[in-house]
């Protein structure tokens, strides 16, 4: 699986439409978004806690209503865009989704929303064991990935007591025997974020399933080498 960290955010503005449209275009199998909580409720495409970094606005995300939000630059004129949005865009495009919860309190909302546009099936939840947790426990069915900082034995165990479908971990200290062992567990692994195209190799070569990278283009790139 080649997956769009944050949407094709290497060229263009991160967890935007742009960057989700600019992925799909060139391939890619899945795009990884980040979500966030407004003051008003509305469940938005955010990484940070605050504004400062991706926008032109201050201040904390869930101190900030929609309208505060929508009026905001994220880069290149784009808007901060709702899950919603995002959803009803590319709904018919076939486009799978990873979306990253690092933040708890809105595990219910997020469901409750993957499953009036019959996303289940195309959707992963990644991020923060908590929230992940919840939602697991909301749908058996639904798909989560599990963020860990490290690859190790015990990050694979701690995802099979989670009910988790994917290990998914920092790439640096990912080995052959490491994914040998999830995958005769039963676990799929991704690894993220790959943005060398040598490193990129070195995960293919080991055998992850899916890679994630703020630059698909080159990764598929990479992947047509070895299919070759």
């Amino acid at each position: 699986m080649v997956i769009a960290h944050r949407g094709a955010s290497g060229h263009c503005p991160e967890n935007t439409l742009k960057g989700i449209e600019e992925a799909i275009s060139i391939g890619c199998d899945v795009v990884e978004i980040d979500l966030k909580v407004t003051r008003d409720g509305h469940i938005i495409l955010m990484h940070d806690d605050y504004l400062d970094r991706t926008t032109n606005g201050r201040g904390e995300v869930k101190r900030a209503t929609l309208d505060q939000i929508k009026n905001l630059d994220a880069g290149e004129g784009e808007r901060v865009p709702l899950l919603t949005e995002v959803f009803e865009r590319f709904e018919t495009s076939g486009a799978k989704f990873m979306l990253d919860v690092s933040n708890a309190g809105f595990e219910e909302r997020l469901v409750k929303v993957v499953k009036s546009f019959d996303f289940e099936d195309r959707s992963i939840f990644s991020g923060s064991h908590g929230p992940l947790a919840l939602i697991k426990s909301l749908d058996p069915k639904l798909k989560i990935a599990p963020s860990f900082d490290r690859a190790s034995r015990e990050g694979v165990a701690k995802s099979l007591s989670m009910g988790a479908d994917i290990y998914n971990c920092n790439y640096r200290t990912v080995s052959r025997h490491l994914v040998e062992l999830a995958h005769r567990s039963g676990l799929q692994v991704i690894v993220w974020v790959v943005n060398d195209t040598d490193e990129m190799g070195k995960m293919i070569d080991v055998g992850v399933d899916g890679i994630t990278t703020d630059y698909p283009d080159a990764l598929l790139g990479v992947a047509r080498r070895f299919v070759d």
